[in-house]
């Protein structure tokens, strides 16, 4: 293993994507790391890049970060379990240029798949984040879903596992309702699902 240091911090917490990598430490400091790949001359020299963190109140710092797989969304939970999107991430800006507050519940797990964000809130509750799009990071709204967990993971296609508070290990089996339309020749009536509109439960495994 090569060490990689930043100066005389301790980091807390680690999330990595497809090819970047983002640090945490304990006073709440983002690092992102460029050059991943030290030893192919082509590519950018390997360094840390320090980013600006959210604007919060005095004694309150991000300590997680979460990253998608496909690096287009980064996720953090501050000391009081609010939850916080990077925002404008985009293949040409992969850093991003700010952070959006994620109202409506608190966090001390997320886990995130190539689509979509899932919170495990400090009282084992889980919930799904609604309406993430490339041009939409934050989402809109959260919808908890039954179930109480101690601890959870989403594959890159958005299979939920999780581990049950007596330590069963649980799959979420989900339908999605994919969009789609159906147009009758001169017709105008159509029928659509919204590719966020799924039925599930868990099953143990």
């Amino acid at each position: 293993m090569l060490p990689f240091l930043i100066g005389a911090v301790k980091l807390t917490s680690l999330a990595c994507g497809n090819q970047h990598i983002w640090a945490c430490d304990s006073c709440g400091g983002i690092y992102f790391r460029v050059g991943t790949q030290p030893l192919n001359p082509s590519l950018m020299l390997p360094a840390w890049i320090m980013i600006e963190p959210p604007i919060q109140p005095v004694g309150v710092n991000l300590i997680s970060l979460f990253s998608s797989p496909n690096d287009q969304s980064l996720w953090g939970i501050d000391s009081r379990w609010n939850v916080h999107v990077r925002t404008g991430i985009t293949e040409e800006m992969p850093v991003g240029t700010d952070w959006e507050h994620i109202p409506g519940l608190q966090a001390c797990q997320l886990a995130i798949s190539s689509r979509t964000v899932w919170a495990r809130c400090p009282n084992g509750d889980v919930a799904r984040r609604y309406g993430i799009t490339e041009k939409n990071p934050a989402g809109d709204y959260w919808k908890k879903i039954p179930g109480n967990v101690s601890c959870l993971t989403v594959t890159p296609i958005d299979e939920l596992w999780a581990i049950s508070a007596s330590g069963q290990l649980l799959q979420r089996l989900t339908k999605t309702f994919y969009h789609s339309h159906s147009m009758q020749k001169h017709s105008n009536t159509s029928v659509s699902f919204h590719s966020d509109d799924f039925e599930d439960e868990w099953e143990v495994i």
